[in-house]
């Protein structure tokens, strides 16, 4: 916890030594107006948690009560803030999920089908987005496609490795998933791969159990699990909007404005998604500033990244903090003991 927290307070003192303006920052109201539009995004934070753990509990077969799929969306969104974001926290949850007991067809399907659905999102999304707004969209002054700066070729750069990314998983889970087997089977045969055979060819495993639990399941299972997914995603983005709007009431509020500042924000997020960083601390704070800056003066753009890191990436910090330690007493420790293995098999001769 302590490396990303050092990350984005090194990112805050960069940009309060650079950019930070103090006759612009007592130009913000903090007003009812400004609360109001935080208070909102805090909501908006909340509504997202609960779009997770919709997608979660779908995708799981309704096994878990909705409070503990809220729960482990806070260790899903910790996990996340402690791993790169080239990698997330998929993985972790691979482990948390199996430690719950899951089934292990629902397991895979759980990790495989989100990291589709994820990554889905943007590869769908964005080429509508660039439809509809052009270059303009992915940077501030932007005016063409063959203007490659960092920004615009990063982009292209990362989108290109995402859609590769997104076009194997959907071909190995949903289309054929045998193909899946048999290639990580081959390739854990391989003399140069021989240190990670047995992972590659578990996982060769799980991708097929994954598409068998996934392709048995009726429509309504895959229009949740979207539904929670577009969702999730849309609320992230919309509640950065909000705290716009908060600190910079002149900010117009009409549809199309904020649509366009919420096409940058899915732009910024591509760029950032295989951030080195954990949970792309450090970055994600001097990122924002300047992708809005054509909306929020530069010298004030620290105080939106903060109140949006604040809530969104610190704020699951903390509280996995909480949540974590004691979900690995219950679902580690306490099942090491010798006296909760007693208590397991004696609910197990009873008919639970």
């Amino acid at each position: 916890m302590l490396l990303p927290v050092a990350l984005g307070v090194v990112a805050v003192g960069v940009l309060f030594y650079y950019q930070f303006d103090l006759e612009q920052f007592r130009t913000i109201e903090w007003s009812g107006w400004a609360f109001g539009w935080i208070g909102l995004a805090l909501l908006i934070l909340v509504v997202r948690h609960f779009f997770y753990a919709l997608r979660l509990r779908t995708i799981t077969g309704d096994v878990f009560s909705w409070r503990k799929c809220l729960e482990l969306v806070v260790i899903w969104e910790f996990s996340a803030a402690l791993t790169p974001t080239s990698k997330g926290g998929p993985f972790v949850m691979l482990f948390v999920l199996t430690k719950e007991k899951l089934a292990a067809g629902r397991t895979a399907a759980a990790i495989f089908y989100t990291m589709a659905l994820d990554s889905g999102f943007f590869i769908i999304t964005l080429p509508i987005l660039l439809l509809l707004y052009g270059p303009s969209m992915l940077y501030p002054g932007m005016k063409s496609y063959d203007d490659v700066g960092l920004a615009s070729g990063t982009f292209f750069v990362t989108y290109g490795l995402m859609f590769s990314y997104w076009i194997v998983i959907v071909f190995f889970l949903l289309i054929k998933p045998r193909y899946a087997k048999n290639t990580l089977g081959w390739l854990s045969k391989r003399s140069f791969l021989k240190k990670w055979s047995a992972r590659i060819a578990l996982l060769g495993e799980e991708f097929e159990l994954a598409a068998q639990e996934i392709h048995r399941q009726n429509w309504l299972y895959h229009l949740k699990v979207i539904v929670g997914t577009v969702g999730a995603w849309t609320s992230k983005f919309v509640m950065i909007n909000c705290l716009i709007i908060a600190v910079v009431p002149s900010t117009p509020i009409d549809g199309g404005t904020q649509a366009f500042i919420y096409a940058r924000l899915v732009a910024m997020f591509i760029i950032m998604a295989f951030s080195p960083t954990p949970g792309g601390a450090g970055l994600a704070e001097l990122a924002l500033p300047k992708f809005v800056s054509d909306y929020v003066p530069i010298g004030i753009g620290l105080v939106v990244a903060l109140l949006w890191r604040g809530m969104a990436y610190y704020g699951y910090l903390l509280l996995g903090a909480i949540v974590v330690p004691n979900w690995v007493t219950e679902n580690i420790l306490k099942k090491k003991s010798p006296a909760s293995k007693i208590t397991h098999e004696k609910k197990v001769d009873e008919g639970f």
